[in-house]
């Protein structure tokens, strides 16, 4: 069992009677998760299976950090891949260049002079 899910199999335990409250009508399914971890089932199994309402609140403290912010702008622009609009975009670094879903083409690059 990798650290990560370990540390969330020990914070299930210590919030488990929380998380009973919280459950409301999918209450059921989590005694089931319960009873099936004492017969010895792997936590990650038992864990994926849970509807997302139940275990939302570990969830969110274990999500992985938010992506880093968009680099700096790609020096030029984008137009409408068939001059068939005035479309304009600039592409951000870390980010794919946009697209046309019209056309389904991605939009022409003009690099700045």
């Amino acid at each position: 069992m990798e650290a990560a899910e370990s540390d969330l199999h020990a914070e299930f335990c210590r919030e488990l009677a929380i998380l009973r409250v919280l459950s409301r009508d999918r209450r059921a399914a989590l005694e089931q998760a319960v009873r099936r971890l004492r017969e010895g089932a792997a936590f990650a199994e038992v864990f994926a299976s849970l509807d997302v309402s139940v275990t939302r609140p570990l969830r969110e403290r274990h999500a992985p950090p938010p992506v880093a912010a968009p680099g700096p702008p790609v020096p030029g622009t984008y137009l409408c891949p068939m001059s068939a609009c005035h479309r304009v975009e600039q592409r951000f670094a870390g980010q794919g260049p946009p697209e046309c879903l019209v056309h389904e083409r991605v939009l022409t690059f003009v690099p700045d002079a």
